[in-house]
């Protein structure tokens, strides 16, 4: 399964050369020569609304491009539907390495749509980790094509799922306003940050068992958990299940952060402490931590344990215990833990 759709525009997204033709001269519309882009923009569209991330990389003026995306009557694809936005002259491997990188995901996660054989051939040849398949030479059949392409497949689908795309481009928001702020804890009181935590709560079990499928950079203790597993857990008196979701002013992070809590001792003990990366050095993993620690007091807790196993990727979530945890033990007589610009919301 792929995350990320990276697409060109000349001849892919419509047809002709805008630099050439303009916007009135291209190939987008209901005749013959444009239907066959529109559907494919509409088949896209479809991946986008399930929760595939959306990306530009085109050798292009910017202008005469974004004047399409913004102004054309029959663009089915908007501006706001693309997390990350590569129109320029710059070669298009250098490009696709500064998506993933804008967009913290491998290379392996991007899939490659082209018409031009020979873009495709470079692309192969400097990135052969990005999938980069043949478009049929027929732009009517671009829709059907991409149908056909095994990278997408849909399973369960979450809400964050479906909220995926306009998570990254809200995050490309986020850090054009962070360019304002000379300081970082300026930007981040900016955001009007709120991280709702919730105890045992069994609304949103799919997400939960998704975050502990993938998440691996913050993540303590790698352990995939189905739904039957969390909702266990969620009704034994001597477990708990914590999750959080967040919100700032620029959208929605959903649900982005879960624990699993042994507590049948007054030695409470975290098995497992995770954090989707959008989340991360913002506070909100410090708002959760903080959270799970007060109800250990609450419930005459002596001690707060996490468990940890280290991995190739999870070297965030070392860094956090390393802060936080001493020898593998919270304080929790630690009442400050909690950033003042966050806005916390208990929900048991």
């Amino acid at each position: 399964m792929k995350k990320c759709l990276v697409l060109d525009l000349d001849n892919t997204l419509w047809g002709g050369v805008v630099g050439e033709e303009g916007l009135d001269g291209i190939k987008l519309g209901w005749d013959a020569s444009g239907r066959g882009f529109v559907a494919f923009q509409q088949a896209i569209l479809d991946l986008h609304n399930r929760g595939i991330i959306l990306a530009l990389n085109s050798r292009n003026n910017y202008e005469d491009a974004m004047a399409v995306i913004r102004r054309h009557p029959n663009m089915v694809l908007k501006e706001n539907n693309f997390a990350s936005l590569r129109i320029n002259w710059n070669e298009k491997p250098d490009n696709m390495r500064e998506i993933a990188k804008e967009l913290n995901i491998g290379l392996d996660s991007l899939v490659f749509l082209d018409d031009d054989p020979v873009n495709r051939a470079v692309m192969r040849n400097a990135l052969p980790e990005v999938e980069t398949p043949d478009l049929p030479q027929d732009p009517e059949k671009y829709a059907k094509f991409l149908l056909t392409l095994p990278y997408f497949k849909g399973g369960v689908t979450t809400d964050e799922d479906k909220m995926r795309g306009n998570l990254y481009v809200t995050e490309r928001l986020r850090k054009a306003a962070e360019n304002n702020y000379g300081a970082k804890e300026d930007f981040l009181k900016s955001l009007e940050i709120e991280v709702h935590c919730y105890q045992d709560d069994s609304s949103c079990l799919s997400r939960l068992a998704q975050l502990t499928e993938k998440t691996n950079q913050f993540n303590t203790n790698k352990k995939p958990m189905s739904e039957n597993e969390i909702s266990r857990r969620i009704a034994e008196p001597s477990h708990s299940i914590f999750h959080a979701a967040a919100r700032d002013k620029f959208g929605d992070y959903g649900v982005i952060a879960f624990a699993s809590i042994n507590k049948d001792s007054e030695e409470w003990l975290i098995e497992s402490l995770l954090a989707s990366c959008r989340a991360l050095g913002r506070g909100i993993e410090e708002a959760f931590l903080h959270f799970m620690a007060q109800r250990a007091r609450e419930n005459n807790a002596k001690e707060l344990r996490i468990l940890f196993k280290e991995t190739e990727k999870n070297q965030p979530a070392k860094e956090f215990l390393e802060k936080y945890f001493e020898g593998g033990r919270f304080d929790l007589k630690n009442a400050n833990l909690k950033p003042d610009w966050i806005k916390t919301i208990w929900i048991s």
